[in-house]
């Protein structure tokens, strides 16, 4: 077989694999330099501690991370797993019926408050585990889930806050990068350190780190910020209209570009999860015991962390500026699908692997970045109150019905691996569909922003 009959052969099996080196060759690194050294003077602090803080907080998560999935596999086991993502879609529901009590507060208060919540329920849970049980990881795992996306939300909320689009699509990228850095030492953290200092212990170390986020969030806002431009023509909501959580789910389902960014976060949490149980079965016939499964799981989500550091750092900001946000918000669902499809036909565990961490790199980089950057098309009253929900609520909810859809998959209809699978493909499809759709509706709300700036203002 011809180098060039063996790439049409791997083609038609995993055609986004190969894409990605003509990807890559499409990209003017000159060009992409010039943006990625484009930090203005007066943005350099605010970047490099936004940097600090994401890169922190995900430090955070993937030191716990690992350990969560030791535990709750050692414990509870993979089969009970549906029952833990209900209870996570529950409990998030409740945090974000609080949180949207308190939004009217200024936002230093708002966010650190929360930040210091988090610091207490570590050390409280680290106490919790001296007594550990079945249950207790269970319940460990829920909050986790709450406290990755609360955390993670208010960090983005923060930064579409203060950058506007023209801002977010050049620094995004180079802001994100810190989580790539972040995931890269927290796995290295637990995976040199969970078999000698144990499982539970890992908390005290993800306390003090959580304890440094918060004092870097109390410096930006000693950092005096003004908005870098003016949110022209951006999709505003009257406040009045937002003051109770059912009104906000309304109007998501009532608005366009609201409805398909949502429906991309709900597929987005839907797919990955089908995907995960098929990881956890591998993890599961690799390694037995808490210890063990977490740092196996630690050394793979090590190495995934280099490659994602590595592309937000340099590629994220060409790759939305080059390729566009449909592509950034498809990529993803592109991969699982193949590889599903892939699994369907032949069987090896090394596929689910490649796949789980491959989606994983993906949505934690451009994705993630990208489906940021179409915040910055709403106004900020909407930023603070419908986000959260969206990124919440609608987010965990969706773990929810992916503990069902699992549920049953294997319980009630018996489908098992095969089932998974073809749910799987199925809503990465719907993925698909959603981002471009959600990619349209953002373009043009930007396009309405940017004819509206052109427009003359009336004079006073």
């Amino acid at each position: 077989m011809s180098q060039e009959q063996a790439k049409t052969c791997l083609k038609s099996v995993c055609p986004f694999t190969l894409a990605v080196p003509d990807m890559l060759a499409k990209i003017n690194f000159k060009d992409y330099l010039n943006v990625f050294l484009n930090v203005q003077k007066g943005e350099r602090l605010k970047v490099s501690l936004l940097f600090s803080w994401l890169f922190l907080f995900i430090c955070v998560y993937y030191v716990l991370r690992p350990v969560r999935r030791g535990l709750i596999l050692a414990g509870l086991g993979n089969d009970k797993m549906p029952f833990v993502y209900l209870g996570t879609a529950l409990v998030t529901g409740l945090v974000v019926w609080i949180y949207s009590k308190f939004t009217h507060l200024p936002r230093k208060t708002l966010i650190g408050t929360i930040y210091g919540i988090f610091f207490v329920n570590l050390l409280a849970w680290w106490q919790a585990f001296q007594f550990e049980s079945a249950i207790t990881s269970g319940l460990f795992w829920i909050w986790l889930d709450v406290f990755s996306i609360m955390g993670v939300t208010l960090f983005w909320m923060y930064a579409n806050d203060i950058f506007d689009s023209g801002g977010a699509r050049r620094l995004f990228g180079v802001i994100a990068a810190g989580g790539g850095l972040g995931a890269v030492l927290g796995s290295s953290i637990t995976a040199a350190l969970v078999k000698q200092m144990g499982a539970t212990n890992m908390l005290l170390v993800a306390a003090v780190l959580v304890g440094l986020t918060l004092l870097i969030f109390l410096l930006l806002e000693r950092i005096p910020q003004e908005r870098a431009a003016r949110r022209a023509g951006t999709l505003e909501i009257d406040e009045r209209s937002m003051s109770a959580m059912g009104k906000i789910v309304s109007l998501v389902f009532s608005n366009k570009f609201l409805f398909f960014l949502t429906m991309v976060v709900c597929f987005e949490r839907i797919t990955p999860d089908l995907l995960q149980y098929l990881y956890h079965e591998v993890l599961h016939s690799l390694a037995s015991g808490s210890a063990d499964i977490a740092a196996l799981d630690a050394n793979l989500e090590r190495w995934r962390g280099l490659f994602e550091f590595g592309v937000e750092m340099f590629l994220v900001s060409a790759i939305i500026q080059r390729f566009g946000t449909g592509f950034a918000l498809t990529s993803s669902a592109a991969v699982i699908l193949v590889s599903l499809v892939g699994f369907g036909i032949f069987p090896t565990p090394f596929l689910v692997l490649g796949a789980f961490h491959m989606d994983e790199g993906i949505r934690h980089s451009w994705f993630k970045a990208a489906k940021e950057l179409t915040y910055t098309v709403t106004g900020r009253d909407l930023l603070y109150s419908v986000k959260p929900v969206i990124e919440m609520f609608f987010y965990r909810f969706s773990r929810g019905l992916a503990g069902l859809l699992i549920y049953a998959v294997n319980s009630l209809l018996g489908l098992g691996t095969a089932g998974i699978i073809a749910l799987g493909a199925a809503t990465a499809g719907c993925w698909i569909y959603c981002g471009l759709r959600l990619s349209t509706e953002y373009k043009r709300l930007e396009l309405d922003a940017s004819i509206e700036k052109l427009e003359p203002q009336p004079v006073a």
